[in-house]
């Protein structure tokens, strides 16, 4: 279909109206064919049945005496004999066998045994008479059979009615060949009538296919001149209130948009091209941008490798954009507090160092010298034991110890004042280790600070895109080297407390000491006691004495050396 020309499409039409019209023609001979068919049957069944009547009325002649069997059935044979309908049409009778009992037009039949009788078609025409009527009581059979007069078998359909008294078969039959005669003559008329017809739609459909066509051929033409860029020629039709004219005013409307749009193709053409000069112009302030970030990144980069590499004095000297000089400014001050707090955290490391490392060597000294007192004053008390005896021939040395003894005493409780400034000193240094852990804190701050910066710095290069890619990057260094130095700082501060633990331990054991020569002080003080009490034996403990006078000698001695440690631990 999508080939076809409209004028053809048009004369299709007519063909098809054409074989539309040739079809109902069949249709109805067909149907005018049936309706004369079922006239004839119904025809024949009526008049067989109205001899059929004739034949029951014998029978009851019979029935009620006046006549016999036989008188009835030859009355009703000759009734039947020459009873006629139609031009042609009779009646006959045969009985159940099937046997001729009496036919009009051929009494040679009449007494034959029919079985073995056919039609021109071979059909045993009295046998499926007989049994229609055995068993439907009546019925049609169709066959082939004579006219009277003639030897030609004519098609031909039978009604039969079986007559059960008397066993017979009544029927009639009539040629349908007129039917066919008639269905032929009505389709020559119908058939005359349906090509004068069709021709009439032929010629019709022809100059209606042209009258359609060649202005739609036209329009075809001007479209494909307008399609090859032809906006000037005049559209044809336009004039036209149909179809056509309605095609020719869309095509015209195509043209007006067909130079609407080449106006159009033009003003995007100089879009184009300023959307390309604009392109340019901003890849060039990218290329820009991205030279500028990539001299700060790299020198970001050398500052924290630097960084990295213990060089707290290097700072970022290159010259960068607007954009990264503050963060040129901020790197700067980041290293330089940095590393400020490196040295004073040296620093302090340093004395802590030293300051420990005295403390440890005093309190070893200390606790030597503690056990050569514990050691003299074992020494004392085995040289009293010596004394009790001869106590009252030491008056003398008694009075002599017992000035030793307040001298050791007095020597003693200033060995506890050295030890309490010895504790105030240790105290000091623990408040410096927490000055230390301030500076740690303040370190910690300035590695937030830098993490704080690196987060910004990646924010920054978030939103630079593709071109901020490798200021990110960096930006990911500094903060993990943010993280590193804050760990850093954790770590010495864990150090420094675990330093001022130390000294609080030298504090304890200095404390100790006091208080071991706070209880030596008692018991020069009960030893002044008993030298009192045997004074009247001090002549006897000369010896001893003398050995108490030594042995406090050398406490005395000790605990000069212990002063002196103390005043240098001090110094």
């Amino acid at each position: 279909m999508g080939s076809l020309t409209i004028s053809g499409r048009v004369n299709l039409l007519s063909v098809l109206a054409v074989a539309g019209l040739l079809l109902v023609t069949g249709l109805s001979l067909m149907k005018l064919d049936g309706v004369l068919r079922d006239e004839i049957a119904d025809r024949t069944r009526k008049t067989v049945e109205v001899a059929h009547s004739a034949v029951a009325h014998y029978q009851a002649q019979e029935q009620l005496g006046v006549m016999t069997r036989a008188q009835a059935q030859a009355a009703a044979l000759s009734t039947l004999r020459a009873l006629r309908y139609g031009q042609d049409d009779y009646f006959w009778v045969n009985d159940m066998q099937p046997r001729m009992v009496m036919h009009p037009f051929s009494p040679q039949l009449e007494g034959e045994d029919l079985n073995a009788k056919t039609d021109a078609d071979g059909v045993f025409m009295f046998r499926e008479m007989t049994e229609v009527a055995r068993r439907d009581g009546a019925g049609f059979v169709n066959y082939r059979w004579a006219k009277p007069g003639q030897q030609e078998p004519a098609p031909k359909v039978s009604y039969v009615q079986a007559f059960k008294p008397w066993g017979w078969v009544i029927g009639s039959g009539v040629y349908t060949d007129q039917v066919v005669a008639t269905v032929g003559r009505a389709a020559l008329a119908l058939g005359g009538m349906a090509l004068a017809v069709a021709a009439a739609m032929g010629v019709a459909g022809w100059f209606l296919g042209r009258s359609v066509a060649q202005p739609v051929v036209a329009l075809a033409a001007r479209m494909k001149r307008l399609a090859d860029g032809d906006r000037t020629t005049a559209i044809p039709g336009l004039a036209r209130r149909d179809e056509i004219g309605r095609m020719a005013g869309a095509l015209e409307v195509f043209r007006d948009a067909a130079i609407a749009n080449d106006r159009l193709e033009a003003e995007a053409a100089a879009q184009r091209q300023a959307a390309e000069e604009d392109r340019i112009r901003i890849e060039a302030e990218k290329a820009r941008a991205a030279e500028e970030d990539r001299i700060a990144i790299t020198a970001l980069g050398q500052g924290l490798n630097a960084m990295a590499s213990g060089d707290l004095t290097h700072r970022m000297t290159a010259s960068v954009a607007p954009k990264a000089e503050q963060l040129k400014v901020d790197f700067n001050a980041a290293i330089t507090q940095l590393e400020s707090a490196m040295v004073a955290v040296v620093a302090n490391v340093a004395a802590i160092r030293s300051g420990s490392s005295e403390i440890s060597q005093a309190s070893d000294d200390l606790s030597r010298r503690t056990e050569q007192q514990a050691a003299s004053l074992e020494e004392t008390a085995a040289a009293l034991d010596q004394i009790t005896a001869t106590v009252n021939r030491t008056a003398d040395g008694a009075r002599q110890a017992s000035g030793v003894a307040h001298s050791a005493r007095d020597d003693a409780e200033g060995s506890g004042q050295v030890v309490r400034d010895a504790v105030e000193a240790m105290s000091l240094i623990e408040a410096s280790s927490n000055q230390i852990g301030d500076i740690i804190g303040v370190i910690d701050e300035i590695a937030f600070q830098t993490n704080l910066l690196a987060l910004n710095a990646g924010v920054e290069a978030a939103r630079a895109g593709d071109a901020g890619r490798g200021f990110a990057v960096v930006a990911s260094e500094v903060r993990a080297l943010a993280q590193r130095s804050a760990e850093a700082a954790k770590e010495i501060k864990a150090l420094i407390s675990a330093s001022s633990q130390q000294v609080g331990a030298g504090v304890a054991l200095v404390g100790q000491t006091g208080e071991a020569l706070q209880r030596i002080v008692g018991r020069v003080a009960e030893i002044d006691g008993l030298v009192a009490e045997i004074s009247a034996s001090a002549q006897e403990q000369a010896t001893g004495l003398q050995q108490v006078n030594a042995a406090v000698n050398q406490m005395d001695q000790v605990t000069q050396q212990n002063a002196a440690m103390v005043e240098e631990s001090t110094a």
